[in-house]
């Protein structure tokens, strides 16, 4: 047997063994993301105002092709909630098919961004503009949640929804509000306890508790319900002849350019500025290849 034959069949079970030592801590690691990625997508999909069904599709393709291919081993991949503001106005303004295809040319704008190692350029940008740019995403987002959270409905915009709080608040669904708060209750005091018991995301104990608070207790709150197939939310966009506001396509071009650009820059900037912060936790050799 040659030198060459011989290097490869090690090379092939010490990956074998690798696989085999790691799978005990893998699997666990898998349930958890799992079971905290689901509803982290349906909520990002709700607040986004996309279908339900397009949050679990984004979760599952984004968690198998960046698991495959990513250049990072400690990373998670899926909805993304700093762009549900976006992608909420895109919706708002283009309609949901049109920006199906913007998000397929954001997604091949930022292969072209990495294949021509422009990402190492993100990270010349000032923190502060990006923490300032995703504090502001997660105001928003707060403004309109507050409103489902009283059992009322969100506005189309941030001032909207300031100006519709105090009687947002003052008419508030009891039962809404005792779900919602006891969500909110669990994740704040969770980082208060032991190590030990942090081991169970603080996401997932409050889900699985406001369910259960939910069921056992009769409440009348307002269920995720997914209509049809699952599969059958998988199709090629439809694209109208019309823009929703009555316009063509020809007319909102400009508006489609810049929210592909938007949802490419806000996409790779989250994702390398998070490659970057898990880099600095993680001891001995970076696991994210920022290039890629």
């Amino acid at each position: 047997m040659s030198a060459a034959i011989k290097d490869s069949a090690l090379r092939t079970e010490t990956r074998s063994r690798w696989i085999l030592v790691n799978l005990r801590h893998d699997v666990p690691a898998s349930l958890v993301v799992f079971l905290v990625a689901l509803p982290l997508s349906l909520g990002i999909a709700i607040a986004s105002g996309a279908p339900l069904a397009a949050g679990l599709i984004a979760a599952v393709v984004g968690g198998i092709v960046a698991g495959a291919i990513g250049g990072s081993s400690v990373q998670v991949s899926g909805p993304a909630a700093g762009l549900t503001v976006v992608v909420a106005g895109l919706i708002d303004e283009v309609g949901w098919p049109m920006l199906c295809v913007m998000t397929i040319a954001a997604g091949a704008l930022q292969i072209a961004f990495g294949v021509s190692r422009m990402a190492r350029a993100a990270l010349a940008i000032a923190p502060v503009v990006v923490h300032a740019m995703l504090a502001g995403i997660g105001i928003t987002i707060a403004l309109q949640q507050i409103h489902v959270l009283v059992g009322g409905t969100s506005r189309s915009s941030a001032w909207q929804n300031i100006v519709a709080l105090p009687d947002g608040i003052l008419h508030h669904e009891l039962h809404e509000v005792i779900v919602g708060g006891t969500v909110i209750a669990i994740l704040l005091l969770w980082s208060k306890l032991p190590a030990k018991a942090r081991i169970v995301p603080g996401a997932l104990v409050a889900i699985v508790a406001a369910t259960a608070l939910a069921q056992v207790t009769g409440l009348d709150v307002e269920r995720v319900t997914l209509s049809g197939n699952f599969f059958e939310a998988i199709s090629l966009p439809n694209i109208p002849d019309m823009s929703p506001g009555g316009r063509p396509w020809t007319q909102e071009i400009s508006v489609i350019a810049v929210g592909i650009l938007t949802i490419a820059l806000i996409a790779s900037v989250e994702s390398l500025l998070c490659a970057v912060g898990v880099d600095k936790l993680h001891k001995g050799r970076a696991p994210t290849s920022i290039g890629k």
